[in-house]
């Protein structure tokens, strides 16, 4: 089902789940000896150019090739925070693909990962259920919050609020 979302707000949304797991990917840094300064670059620099603090499409571009290098380069743990982890960085790759092409819309895509991941939780022991209605929750909060979001800049306000959340989406506090 497609989001009735601009592609703007589904890259801001994409933005928001990577801010909000942000936790799970700290984890996996610490476990990993991987150097994760290319994705850490393209985010900040995909932030500003939501923003519009930052103004070259080139040089967003530069950065994205960059991690698209370390990307091929990476694998993330066999374990759940490492399939979170890769899910964060398919949500890169979709935010960046979504900001270029209107008609692109990878959000169905991400949440029926998310899904799977919340089958895995559960299978785990976790409580998957309870998280789930919160996500559904944030979720909810997220396109509210990005409905209105047609073109850049976008306000800081509403990605202050979106990337607000104190548990990510599979319960680690910030």
């Amino acid at each position: 089902m497609p989001s009735d979302l601009s592609h703007i707000a589904r890259s801001c949304w994409c933005l928001a789940l990577i801010q909000c797991c942000k936790p799970h990917i700290e984890l996996q840094k610490a476990e990993d000896n991987h150097d994760f300064t290319p994705w850490d670059k393209l985010l900040t620099k995909l932030n500003s150019w939501v923003s519009g603090e930052l103004k070259s499409a080139q040089n967003l571009e530069r950065f994205y090739q960059e991690f698209l290098t370390w990307q091929e380069n990476y694998e993330a743990a066999d374990s759940l925070n490492g399939r979170i982890t890769d899910l964060c960085i398919a949500a890169t790759s979709a935010a960046m693909d979504m900001l270029n092409d209107p008609e692109c819309d990878d959000l169905p895509l991400i949440r029926d990962t998310i899904g799977d991941l919340y089958s895995e939780l559960d299978q785990l022991g976790g409580d998957a259920e309870g998280l789930s209605s919160y996500a559904t929750d944030v979720f909810s909060e997220w396109e509210s919050t990005l409905r209105e979001v047609s073109q850049r800049p976008v306000s800081r306000t509403a990605l202050r609020q979106i990337s607000e959340t104190e548990v990510s989406l599979f319960g680690l506090s910030a």
